[in-house]
């Protein structure tokens, strides 16, 4: 028979784990979404496999501010018995999610509608905090949750092969050690996994010829952003008709951009304003990368945007600022027993909401893998390799569109439209002709991106050729 455009022949059945596969132990370093999502999808798929989840927090953090998860990932969210419930705790039905606006917003007096996103482009808003309590709910028996666990350092057997089945020692801050048969990094940009996984790959990388530590560090994107949530009943007070109230708005300007949605059902908008500088990106940031800011500090970058902008920032608080910081695109993410997943593996800027989405299909696809009949201990190095086939290119492709998105969005991407402004044949709105042509070249790039994260395949249907993947490995499958 054909599958997925191969010849195959079926050799055996495939064994169930109750027969033949040795059980194994599984750590997840990062209770985030991704790690979370990560213990759900094993728990499901293989119930008896330990799982230990370490969060270096006191507890699980479900705090944090506005989510956004695409549509295609209601496939996975279905496969995990989710669905409904994230059906509650999203701002639109699910089922009839909206598409964000994008608005020309650098003139203060009024700006103006730029595009809107196709429909099969729908987005769902959500409180991270709402997303965290849902997945902890469904977090299977056989996971445990270990906080104020925060990992310092892994160590792998001195001999180690492809197939080797001893323990990884795990070493964490408050002095305790641990082990385990395979080691997830679910533990952010600043992952203690990525970093410790490339050092020992620079130190077995004999010819030298690429340097595998430029690949621990997170890079500085020269872009910062703004964070804060807003009551929608004191917005609507201030302002009833503020387009922030009903939808997702993408305000854009020369250097700076804005986006707004309503998330918790509405009652909060989620606020995310971008100050850009190509001039600091690839430098060292000085500072923390998360620090308090003050409203004003905030309202004078947007000085100049048009009122309903204003009267959302003149609301914000207390704001954070978060230097955004990107991984660079990695040559691998497994190795031996150890794998990356989310912010861990790809961290990317915010401009295309897939962060997350990227997360929950990376632990799909690694869960599935990890807990599926054909995966014994000894094949676990051929496991992860396949989840690195499947999930590590396009979520490269993904970050590097959605940064190049950005600039796009602050006219400030090289060779395209500068934010420049002038009276040369203006149309009935007031745009002059160069600036309509060249926002015009904008919005296509944009939606060429979109596009393509729209035209991925969903975790589902990737998962369909990563099984095929470990089914020929193990002999299952003949050519």
């Amino acid at each position: 028979m054909t599958k997925c455009g191969i010849k195959v022949t079926y050799l055996s059945a495939v064994p169930s784990p109750s027969e033949s596969t040795p059980k194994f132990r599984v750590a997840i370093c990062g209770a985030g979404i991704g790690g979370l999502v990560l213990a759900i999808t094993i728990g499901k798929y293989d119930p008896s496999m330990p799982v230990d989840l370490y969060e270096g927090r006191d507890s699980i953090d479900t705090g944090g501010v506005g989510i956004i998860i695409a549509k295609k990932t209601h496939e996975v969210l279905i496969e995990l018995g989710l669905f409904d419930e994230f059906k509650q705790i999203s701002t639109y039905d699910l089922e009839r999610s909206r598409s964000p606006k994008i608005r020309r917003s650098d003139i203060r007096e009024g700006g103006y509608h730029w595009f809107h996103r196709p429909d099969h482009h729908e987005l769902s808003p959500m409180h991270h905090q709402d997303i965290i309590v849902v997945l902890q709910r469904h977090l299977p028996p056989s996971c445990t949750v270990h906080s104020k666990k925060r990992l310092v350092n892994y160590m792998e057997p001195e001999e180690v092969d492809a197939h080797s089945t001893s323990s990884i020692r795990l070493e964490f801050t408050d002095g305790t050690t641990a082990t385990t048969d395979v080691l997830i990094g679910a533990d952010g940009i600043r992952s203690v996994v990525r970093k410790t996984m490339f050092e020992a790959a620079s130190n077995d990388n004999e010819d030298g010829k690429t340097d595998l530590k430029q690949y621990i560090d997170a890079t500085f994107t020269g872009m910062s952003v703004y964070r804060a949530l807003i009551s929608a009943e004191t917005l609507g007070k201030e302002n009833p008709e503020n387009a922030s109230l009903r939808d997702m708005i993408m305000y854009s300007g020369k250097g700076r951009s804005l986006v707004t949605y309503p998330i918790a059902k509405g009652s909060i908008i989620n606020v995310a304003a971008f100050v850009c500088d190509p001039s600091s990106t690839g430098t060292h940031f000085e500072g923390r990368w998360v620090s308090d800011a003050t409203r004003d500090e905030l309202v004078e970058h947007f000085d100049d945007f048009e009122p309903d902008v204003r009267t959302v920032l003149e609301l914000c608080e207390k704001p954070t600022k978060w230097a955004l910081h990107v991984v660079k695109p990695l040559p691998f993410c497994a190795r031996n027993r150890v794998a990356l997943v989310g912010d861990a593996c790809h961290a990317m800027t915010n401009h295309f909401g897939a962060g997350t989405v990227q997360a929950i299909d990376d632990a799909f696809i690694l869960g599935r893998l990890i807990a599926h009949p054909l995966t014994p201990l000894s094949r676990v190095h051929d496991a992860l390799r396949i989840y690195e086939e499947i999930r590590l290119p396009v979520a490269r492709i993904l970050a590097s569109l959605s940064l190049s998105t950005g600039w796009m969005y602050s006219f400030m991407a090289p060779g395209y439209y500068d934010g420049t402004r002038n009276e040369d044949d203006e149309d009935d709105c007031g745009i002059g002709s160069y600036e309509r042509e060249g926002m015009e070249v904008l919005k296509q790039e944009i939606l060429k991106g979109w596009n393509t994260l729209h035209e991925s395949d969903s975790s589902p249907q990737a998962w369909v050729d990563a099984e095929l993947k470990l089914q020929v490995l193990a002999g299952q499958i003949a050519n």
